[in-house]
């Protein structure tokens, strides 16, 4: 009796699973995928017949795409090259993931492609320290780039610790802007 019901839920189980996966008609077929990411903002993937594939991203939309031109077109998310960490953190924050992938499809695509990858620290901290922050920064985004296709042949780790800051304050908002990898192509 007991192998009858776990049949039967198996069945019933597997007849839900096929009913859900019934084909759409009156799907739009211009929209990939939308969703929302961790801070609440709208993010979406869209193809436009004319303008290819783009994204919506932080209240503006940007082009997704892998020519070598795309990596100085402001429109494009490939432009934007600076993923920021927390205090003492060298995890990669979910609201950088996408940017990530897209770089990682990027170098999939262009084998002759390579990238440094600068870590950096803001100036709490010692000297020693703040160099293997960077470093760990470096090598999160790396690892992650791998984990996506990108060749571990096409990227570099360099760490400046607290050496080369963009912001110079004492404050909090400063110390934001100099928790950060920066992704910088060597040849396209």
């Amino acid at each position: 009796m007991k192998l009858f019901l776990k049949l039967a839920l198996l069945t019933l189980f597997s007849m839900m699973i096929v009913s859900c996966g019934k084909k759409q008609d009156n799907v739009k077929p211009d929209v990939v995928e939308t969703g929302t990411n961790d801070n609440g903002d709208n993010t979406g993937t869209i193809t436009h017949p004319l303008e290819g594939e783009t994204t919506y991203l932080g209240g503006t939309f940007y082009k997704i795409c892998c020519n070598p031109e795309d990596l100085t077109n402001p429109q494009s998310l490939l432009s934007q090259r600076v993923i920021f960490f927390a205090y003492d953190q060298a995890t990669v924050e979910a609201q950088y993931r996408e940017l990530i992938a897209l770089h990682a499809r990027y170098l999939r695509e262009n084998p002759s492609a390579t990238i440094k990858l600068e870590g950096h620290a803001d100036e709490r901290g010692t000297p020693e320290y703040n160099l293997a922050l960077g470093e760990k920064r470096a090598k999160s985004v790396a690892n992650l780039l791998r984990a996506q296709g990108a060749s571990a042949g096409q990227i570099s780790v360099v760490s400046f610790g607290e050496e080369k800051p963009v912001a110079l304050c004492n404050s909090e908002s400063c110390w934001s802007q100099n928790r950060r990898v920066r992704i910088v192509y060597n040849s396209k």
